[in-house]
């Protein structure tokens, strides 16, 4: 569902595309166009289209498949068969005949002796054979088969759900580098302001030196720090872009494309979700990752049923038609010459009798890897329960250190407020005041952590219990 929600939000943002490919997107448009371009999806979806064809291939196997057959085949020498040399010779009641007639008549038969042992060598048939047709055959019981349809279909259920655990992973990526990209240009607008700040300050006591109410030390220390801030803002701004980089690579867009972010961080501090997901009941059942896990258990429960189903019969149908050509010469083509029918059909059945317990270890070993898969689901369920625990533990106290550093920054902002105002009048040295700075330059910088810390803690939650 979640995934179906941020594509039509990717349809919708296509107004937000120009031609030279400038992205400008909210947290959810981002997701939407990671979801379509992300590399791991791209993966994702050609393993499910691998799986639907296994599923085809398995159907397949079971019906009609049809061969065109044709041979061809010459003698170099036909072969020959041997046979008694008498094999052939005069029937008995034709050579009672002749002695009769030679003892009636006084004429001897010139007739040669009888040798037992002599041989009579013939070669029957042509030096050139040809043969063509069709044969067909059928499945008709199988048991491995139907458990492998079945097997098959489980596993593009499984495919299904690894491309959704795969989404919620790409989710989570993409989050992490929006937070991070808006918490890189808050870094960098606040080095900018701070920047800001201190050379009006600078300005302030210089004037302030050149009348005679500063000293030289408090302008050189303004001159230092704004050194260092200069430094500060350079990295924040070479961080807004290594940050944009990372997010427009996990977004699955060019590195060189523009990308302009339309939300702040403090659009995404009050979701008002929060309390909802941690009051939430977990069900580890829900999570994508689970129910992959359940389909391979199931998966290992249908090869054991494969394995049992070897020893059954199988059982398939054939029907050939061909014709046959047998020449002195190599000339099939010639269409005045006689090619003979050949035409059967029949049924065939396999089935194993006796393996030596070979087919029974073959059994055990399945049952083996199926109580595998089951240990795997309970150490998933388990490890799902744990994330869950700790990614609620770890919202809790990035909230309350993010509710801490807000109270932190605004004592922060007040002192510093007061220490301008005297040292303006001169009642507060420039030390105090560039230590009230500094605290408030620290106490932003760790309200920024703590909001961005907060921000991941609660995609961490999110992504516990599958909330994307």
């Amino acid at each position: 569902m979640a995934a179906l929600a941020l594509s039509l939000l990717w349809m919708g943002h296509v107004q937000h595309v120009d031609a030279q490919s400038n992205y400008a997107v909210s947290l959810a448009e981002a997701q939407a166009i990671a979801l379509e371009n992300a590399f791991a999806m791209q993966y994702a979806a050609l393993d499910k289209s691998k799986a639907e064809r296994d599923v085809k291939e398995v159907l397949a196997s079971g019906l009609p498949q049809v061969n065109l057959i044709a041979d061809y085949s010459q003698y170099i020498d036909i072969p020959t068969q041997v046979a008694p040399g008498d094999m052939f010779g005069f029937p008995d009641y034709l050579t009672t005949f002749l002695g009769g007639v030679s003892q009636a008549t006084g004429v001897a038969l010139d007739a040669p002796n009888v040798d037992p042992n002599a041989l009579s060598e013939f070669q029957f048939g042509q030096a050139h054979t040809a043969n063509v047709g069709v044969q067909a055959s059928q499945l008709v019981f199988s048991g491995s088969y139907f458990v492998g349809i079945r097997a098959s279909q489980l596993f593009v259920e499984a495919r299904d759900r690894a491309t959704d655990r795969t989404a919620d992973e790409v989710l989570r990526q993409v989050t992490e580098a929006y937070h991070l990209v808006l918490a890189a240009e808050e870094g960098l607008a606040l080095a900018e302001e701070a920047n800001e700040l201190i050379q009006e300050s600078l300005r302030e006591v210089s004037e302030l030196q050149r009348a005679g109410f500063a000293d030289a030390l408090a302008v050189d220390r303004l001159r230092l720090a704004q050194k260092e801030l200069e430094a500060q803002a350079l990295s924040a701004e070479q961080q807004v872009g290594l940050a944009k980089g990372l997010l427009a690579f996990q977004m699955g867009i060019g590195l060189t494309d523009g990308l302009a972010l339309t939300e702040n961080m403090a659009d995404l501090l009050t979701n008002g979700k929060e309390l909802e997901w941690v009051s939430r009941p977990f069900d580890p059942a829900a999570l994508p990752a689970i129910q992959e896990q359940q389909v391979y258990l199931d998966l290992a429960g249908l090869d054991v049923t494969n394995q049992k189903a070897k020893g059954w019969p199988q059982i398939a149908a054939f029907y050939t038609n061909q014709e046959n050509a047998q020449r002195d010469a190599f000339n099939f083509f010639d269409s005045d010459l006689k090619w003979y029918p050949i035409q059967l059909w029949g049924v065939n059945m396999s089935m194993p009798l006796w393996t030596s317990f070979g087919g029974k270890q073959q059994v055990e070993k399945k049952k083996i890897e199926q109580e595998r898969a089951r240990i795997g689901l309970a150490q998933l369920t388990q490890a799902a329960e744990m994330e869950y625990a700790n990614a609620r533990a770890g919202f809790t106290n990035a909230t309350a250190v993010l509710n801490n550093a807000r109270q932190a920054e605004t004592i922060a902002e007040k002192i510093y407020t007061q220490t301008e105002t005297g040292f303006n009048e001169g009642v507060t040295s420039s030390f105090e005041w560039n230590e009230a700075r500094n605290t408030l330059l620290e106490a932003r910088g760790r309200r920024l952590a703590a909001s961005l810390d907060w921000l991941n803690a609660r995609v961490a939650l999110q992504t516990a219990i599958s909330a994307f």
